[in-house]
């Protein structure tokens, strides 16, 4: 029985000299990085479809937003409209120019999803090259290196993982030009000239 619990203690003394090797803890470390580079592919991937879909949608709305404004041109010259009052009247062109408001503040918020997710993935990439390197030179690091690489890894990961599962853009909150600044950019004031009489 002595023999026995002995033996038992004896073994695991052995184990667990085993498992907090050298070689083993470095194994756990390599293997921790090496999850956090599929965690990091996959969402590298959900983030480009997003850049994608963004991309794609803002070409859209883009040649959208020129054919109204020819539209709107078009309109102006074939109605003679001459004041910046007068067009709002027209509902050709009052509709066009509530709808480019829009297009515009859609396009805007866009392009700030766009920089968004390309942010995060240059973040990403840049450590993958970190991760690689480490992983090449392991046997060096210390245990602190790694778990505040892979807190800020993991830091990351939260914050663009729940992105990547919303829409694009949210239409409730976006942020509309008044229609006559629209109108403005659109079909620019003559510049007015004065003519000076001489003495």
């Amino acid at each position: 029985m002595v023999k026995r619990i002995f033996g038992i203690c004896l073994l695991s003394l052995l184990l667990l000299s085993v498992l907090n090797s050298p070689a083993v803890a470095s194994s756990r470390k390599k293997a921790a990085l090496e999850q956090k580079i599929i965690e990091i592919s996959a969402l590298q991937v959900k983030i480009i479809d997003k850049i994608d879909q963004a991309i794609e949608m803002h070409i859209f709305l883009q040649k959208r937003l020129n054919e109204l404004q020819d539209e709107i041109k078009i309109e102006k010259n074939r109605f003679r409209i001459k004041g910046h009052e007068a067009p709002l009247e027209n509902l050709r062109i009052n509709y066009d120019l509530n709808l480019i408001q829009h297009l515009r503040a859609y396009i805007a918020q866009l392009d700030e999803r766009i920089a968004y997710f390309e942010a995060g993935n240059e973040r990403l990439k840049f450590y993958l090259c970190q991760i690689k390197d480490e992983i090449a030179i392991i046997n060096t690091l210390k245990d602190m290196e790694i778990e505040n690489l892979v807190d800020r890894i993991d830091t990351v990961l939260d914050e663009f993982i729940p992105e990547t599962q919303k829409p694009i853009f949210d239409a409730l909150n976006i942020r509309l030009m008044p229609i006559e600044q629209v109108w403005n950019e659109i079909i620019p004031k003559p510049i007015e000239t004065t003519i000076f009489s001489g003495s």
